[in-house]
């Protein structure tokens, strides 16, 4: 049976072509099985874990971000950011209330840049 969300396999089976690495050189590196990696690659299986998929890009040295979306998963590192600052929450909660679409995102990006916002390009604090 596949599994609908096969855009995952076919963004690693890509990428790890790409990278040169053999599927059994992969399941090494990330402790998996050859065949566990193969099902999910051919869709057959859904997408590993948040955190084997961050092992992936790191073994595979590619953006974690392209596979942690085609898998509809979430950044470790940004559910952490979230559970530590309730305000975050807070503003997501409010945003899907409002329904916040792209133009709203992208609007609020630029807002955040242009105004210098946190520690990055020039807002430190």
């Amino acid at each position: 049976m596949r599994m609908p969300n096969g855009t995952f396999g076919k963004l690693l089976r890509s990428l790890r072509l790409e990278s040169g690495v053999g599927l059994r050189e992969l399941s090494r590196l990330i402790e998996k099985s050859p065949g566990y990696l193969s099902d999910v690659e051919s869709g057959n299986v859904p997408p590993p874990s948040e955190e084997t998929i961050v092992q992936i890009a790191n073994a595979l040295n590619v953006d974690k971000k392209a596979l942690l979306n085609a898998a509809q998963k979430i950044d470790p590192e940004l559910s952490e950011y979230v559970a530590e600052q309730p305000q975050v929450a807070d503003f997501l909660r409010m945003a899907k209330d409002q329904e916040f679409n792209d133009d709203d995102w992208d609007r609020l990006t630029q807002l955040a840049k242009l105004s210098k916002l946190g520690k990055g390009e020039g807002g430190e604090k």
